[in-house]
C-alpha cells in the first residue's frame, strides 16, 4: 500500500524535524538517573507524523491558541463549519493539541461553492490566476442566503495567501490593478449582506473575519504602493457594481478632479487611495443627499429617534443615497462637525503629517549617525559638479480609507455584554508609517440610535480572554472631542478601523430559542430537550382544555378559570418558541412582521409571569393567612384584566417608542425579539421582580407548611412528608421558579444551570396538567365517568373510580392543589 506524505511548507518541516531529532536524542539518553518525558515547541502543535493515514483528517502546524481546520474538506453538517483543532498551552510548559476528530464527523454532502474556495484555499496559486480567483471568490457570495460559514473561512484563507503573489507577480496594468481594486471592494461589500449567524459562528470558530480584514487590507496596501496603481490616481472614481468596472456616472464626472486621488465604490464598501503630496487631499466625507433628507423630512422627532429615519436607508441597503467629498489637510474640523448632512468621515491633518515627516527625518537621521559609511556608499556627484546632500528613500505616503456599510465583520464573539458599532465604520491607514500617529485624527461619526450611552473605540486584532475570543473593540486611544446632534468627532492616535460604540447583549450560537434566554453556547443536547419539554406542555395544556370543554362544572370553578388563563397563556407561549425556533436563520419577514412577531413574544412572556405573580398571592392567601377572606370581590375580573392589559400596555409603549428594538439584530440567534431598553427595561427587569417576590412567597408558604404542629393533622407522618413535598414541587413549577436557572445561567460558560433551566422551564404545561387534572380527585372522578362509556376502558376506569370514591373517606394528605 502506498504511503502518502504530508506536504509541509518548508518552516514547517524544519520545526516538525527539528522537534523529532530533538525528541530522540532525548530518549537515548533515558537511564536509571532520569527518565524523558517529552519535548514541546512553545510556538506550534505540530503533526505527530508525515504520513496521512487512512480514515483521519490531515492537520498542519497550528500556532499556540490558534484554532485550525483541516487541510482536507470536512464540513459538520448541522453547523456548516470544518472541524476545528484548537492548539492548546502556555509558554512554560508548550503546546499540545486538544482533541483529534476523525472523519466520522464529516458530511457526505459537499456544495459546489465550499468545493471550489476550499481548493483554492489549499492550492499553490500563481499570479497569473489571481484576477481569476478574485472573480470567482467574490462570485461566490453574490447569494448571501446560500453561503455557508466554512465559505466564508476557505475564502478568507484564499486571499489570506494573494499578498505573496502580488510580491511575484510582474509589473501588471493599470487595467488589471483596477478589477483587483474592485474585485476585493466587492468582497468585502458583499460580507456585509451575509446573515449575521453565518459571519459570527466562522469567527468564533476560526478567527476569520479577522483573517479576512487583515488579508483585504495588506492587499490594498501592497497594490497602493505599486506602480500601476499610481497611474490611476488620476482623480477618477470608479463603480465597481458595474460590469466593466466603469466610472462613475455624470453626476460624479462633473465634479471637480482631485489628482492624487482614486476612489472605489461597491454597494456596502468606499475606498479612497490619496496622495496628499499631489492635491493635499488626506480624507474623505459621506454625505446624505437631498433625496435622503426629501424622504424623512415628514418624520417626528420620536420617530426619527427611534431610528425610523434609517429605515429608508435598510430599503435600499446601500451607499446609493450618499455622496463623497474629499476632506484637505487644512479642513477645519469644526465646520465640517455642524454640516447637518455629515454621516462619517475623516482625515489627517496638515499638523499630524508634518509630525510624521519630523519622525521620519529623525529616523533617517538616527540611522546615518550609526551607519555613516552607507552615507558615503550613496553620495553622489551630479554631473554639474556641486556636492549634494545625500537623500535616503523613503516610503510614498499613502492615505487609504475604507467605510463600511455596517459591523458584520467587526464583530465581537464572546456571551453577555458586548460593544456594538452605533454608526457605520472607517478605516484610515497610512501603508508603511504605522499605526500609531504623533496626534490624533479626527474622526466623524453619526450615531444610528440617539441617545444611548456611547464611546469611541477602534477595532483590535488582539485576541482577549486568553485567546478565546478573536479581535474586540478598544478605546485606550480614543476619546470624545465634541457633537453636533447625533454626529460626533472623536479623536483618536491609533489608526485602524473607527466607530461610535455603544453596549448590547448577545447570546453565542444560535440553533434554538432556548438560548435566547440563558445566554449560553448551544447544544443539540438543549434543543433536543427544550423542544421535548415544550411538546410535553403542550400536551399537558391540551390536556387541561379538553377537561374544561367537556366537564363544564369543573370549568365554573373559580381556581379553574385561573388555571386556564395561565394554560392559554403558556400554549401561545409555546406554539411562538415552535413557529420561531428551528431554522431561525432561514425565516425571511419583513421588518413590520419581525417587529409585531418580537412584540407578541415579549406580550405573551409578561402575561404569563403576572398570571405566576398572582397565583403566588393565591397561594399566599391560602396557606399563610388561612383565615378571614382570601379573595377580594371581583378578583376574576381585575386580574384578567390586570394579567393581560398590563403587559399589553407596556409592549405598546414600546413598540410606538421604538419598534426597532424588536427587529432581528442579535449575532446568533436571529431572531424577533426585545433588544436594548426593551430587553432590559421591559422584559429583564418585571420578570425578575416577579421572580424575586414569587421566591419570597414560596420560600413563606413552605415554611408554614413544614411546621403544622402535629396535633392541628390527624395524617400520619409518613404521608404528610408526602404531600408536603409534592406541594413544594407543585409551587416551584407554579410559581416560575425555574427560570431563576435561566437568569444563573446568563453570561457564564457553565452548562449546569443551562441543562437544569431546560429541563424544568419547558415542562410546566404538562405539570400544571398533573397536578391540576391527573392528580385532583374531582377532576379525576370526572374523567372516570366518561371513559366508563367507552368499552375498551371501561373497566379500568371503573376500578380508579372506586378507588377515588374510597380516598374522599380517608384523611386528607393532599394539600388541595386549588388555586
Amino acid at each position: 500500500m502506498k504511503v502518502v506524505k504530508l506536504k509541509l511548507p518548508a518552516h514547517y518541516l524544519d520545526y516538525y524535524q527539528m522537534h523529532k531529532s530533538l525528541i530522540a536524542a532525548l530518549e537515548s539518553l533515558n537511564g536509571e538517573r532520569f527518565r524523558f518525558i517529552g519535548a514541546n515547541s512553545t510556538e506550534y502543535c505540530l503533526p505527530d507524523s508525515l504520513q496521512v493515514r487512512p480514515g483521519k483528517n490531515v492537520w498542519w502546524p497550528a500556532r499556540l491558541g490558534e484554532s485550525v481546520a483541516p487541510r482536507n474538506l470536512c464540513l459538520i453538517e448541522h453547523s456548516g463549519l470544518p472541524v476545528t483543532r484548537r492548539c492548546l498551552g502556555d509558554y512554560l510548559y508548550g503546546c499540545a493539541w486538544d482533541w483529534n476528530p476523525g472523519r466520522e464527523l464529516c458530511s457526505g454532502q459537499t456544495r459546489p461553492t465550499t468545493s471550489l474556495l476550499y481548493r483554492y484555499s489549499v492550492s499553490q496559486l500563481n499570479a497569473s490566476v489571481m484576477g481569476d480567483v478574485l472573480s470567482r471568490a467574490g462570485d461566490a457570495l453574490a447569494e448571501p442566503e446560500n453561503v455557508i460559514p466554512a465559505d466564508l473561512f476557505y475564502l478568507s484563507k484564499t486571499l489570506e495567501s494573494m499578498p505573496t503573489l502580488l510580491d511575484t507577480a510582474e509589473t501588471e496594468a493599470k487595467e488589471a490593478e483596477r478589477h483587483y481594486f474592485c474585485n476585493v471592494s466587492t468582497i468585502l461589500s458583499r460580507v456585509m449582506y451575509l446573515n449575521e449567524t453565518t459571519v459570527v459562528l466562522s469567527q468564533k470558530a476560526l478567527n476569520t473575519t479577522n483573517i479576512l480584514l487583515d488579508a483585504t487590507e495588506t492587499i490594498v496596501h501592497r497594490l497602493a504602493m505599486s506602480n500601476a496603481t499610481r497611474a490611476l490616481m488620476q482623480g477618477e472614481q470608479y463603480d465597481c457594481r458595474q460590469p466593466a468596472t466603469l466610472q462613475l456616472g455624470q453626476q460624479q464626472q462633473q465634479q471637480q478632479q482631485h489628482d492624487g486621488t482614486v476612489l472605489f465604490r461597491t454597494a456596502r464598501l468606499i475606498v479612497l487611495i490619496a496622495d496628499p503630496t499631489v492635491a493635499n487631499v488626506t480624507g474623505l466625507a459621506l454625505f446624505r443627499t437631498r433625496k435622503w433628507r426629501t424622504a424623512v423630512d415628514g418624520l417626528s422627532d420620536a420617530e426619527e429617534t427611534s431610528m425610523t429615519v434609517e429605515e429608508e436607508q435598510e430599503e435600499k441597503e446601500d451607499f446609493s443615497d450618499f455622496t463623497v467629498r474629499y476632506l484637505y489637510a487644512n479642513q477645519s474640523e469644526e465646520e465640517l462637525l455642524g454640516e447637518e448632512d455629515l454621516e462619517i468621515g475623516s482625515f489627517i491633518p496638515q499638523h499630524v503629517i508634518e509630525g510624521l515627516d519630523e519622525l521620519s527625518e529623525a529616523l533617517t537621521k538616527s540611522e546615518e549617525e550609526e551607519d555613516p559609511d552607507a552615507v558615503e556608499d550613496v553620495t553622489v556627484t551630479p554631473a554639474n559638479g556641486e556636492w549634494r546632500e545625500p537623500v535616503k528613500p523613503s516610503v510614498p505616503m499613502r492615505i487609504i480609507l475604507t467605510i463600511y456599510y455596517n459591523d458584520h465583520a467587526f464583530r465581537e464573539t464572546r456571551n453577555g455584554t458586548i460593544a456594538r458599532p452605533n454608526s457605520k465604520i472607517i478605516s484610515v491607514s497610512l501603508p508603511g508609517y504605522g499605526s500609531r500617529m504623533p496626534d490624533e485624527i479626527p474622526i466623524y461619526t453619526r450615531e444610528l440610535t440617539r441617545d444611548l450611552p456611547g464611546r469611541c473605540g477602534y477595532w483590535s486584532f488582539e485576541p482577549v480572554d486568553n485567546g478565546t475570543e478573536f479581535g474586540h473593540w478598544s478605546y485606550d486611544e480614543c476619546r470624545l472631542l465634541n457633537t453636533s446632534g447625533s454626529v460626533t468627532l472623536c479623536g483618536c492616535f491609533h489608526l485602524t478601523s473607527f466607530s461610535r460604540l455603544t453596549k448590547d447583549i448577545q447570546m453565542v450560537e444560535t440553533v434554538g430559542v432556548s438560548q435566547k434566554f440563558i445566554a449560553d453556547q448551544a447544544t443539540l443536547a438543549l434543543d433536543i430537550i427544550t423542544a421535548i419539554g415544550c411538546s410535553m406542555s403542550l400536551l399537558g395544556v391540551l390536556g387541561i382544555f379538553a377537561t374544561a370543554v367537556l366537564f363544564p362544572t369543573w370549568r365554573a370553578k373559580a381556581s379553574s378559570k385561573i388555571l386556564l388563563q395561565l394554560s392559554c397563556a403558556i400554549a401561545v407561549e409555546m406554539v411562538i418558541v415552535f413557529l420561531e425556533g428551528p431554522d431561525i436563520d432561514q425565516h425571511r419577514i419583513s421588518r413590520i412582521e419581525c417587529a409585531l412577531l418580537g412584540g407578541l413574544f415579549h406580550y405573551i412572556i409578561l402575561v404569563t409571569f403576572m398570571w405566576m405573580l398572582i397565583t403566588a398571592y393565591l397561594q399566599f392567601m391560602r396557606y399563610v393567612k388561612v383565615l378571614g377572606r382570601l379573595r377580594p370581590s371581583h378578583f376574576i375580573l381585575k386580574a384578567t384584566v390586570c394579567c393581560w392589559g398590563g403587559p399589553l400596555l407596556i409592549v405598546t409603549v414600546l413598540l410606538s417608542v421604538d419598534h426597532t428594538l424588536y427587529l432581528k439584530r442579535d449575532n446568533v440567534s436571529d431572531i424577533c425579539y426585545p433588544h436594548g431598553s426593551a430587553l432590559w427595561y421591559g422584559l429583564l427587569l418585571p420578570i425578575g421582580l416577579i421572580i424575586f417576590v414569587n421566591l419570597i412567597s414560596f420560600v413563606i408558604v413552605l415554611y408554614h407548611i413544614f411546621t403544622i404542629p402535629s396535633n392541628l393533622t390527624k395524617t400520619a407522618d409518613h404521608a404528610m412528608t408526602l404531600a408536603q413535598l409534592r406541594l413544594s414541587v407543585f409551587l416551584f413549577f407554579l410559581l416560575g421558579l425555574p427560570w431563576i436557572f435561566g437568569m444563573l445561567t446568563t453570561g457564564t460558560e457553565d452548562k449546569l444551570f443551562a441543562y437544569l433551566f431546560c429541563l424544568t422551564a419547558p415542562v410546566q404545561g404538562f405539570v400544571l396538567f398533573i397536578y391540576f387534572v391527573v392528580m385532583d380527585p374531582t377532576a379525576r372522578r370526572f374523567w372516570c365517568r366518561k371513559l366508563q362509556r367507552v368499552p375498551c376502558l371501561a373497566r379500568a376506569a371503573a376500578k380508579q373510580a372506586a378507588a377515588d370514591g374510597e380516598q374522599t373517606t380517608s384523611p386528607n394528605t393532599s394539600f388541595n392543589t386549588y388555586l
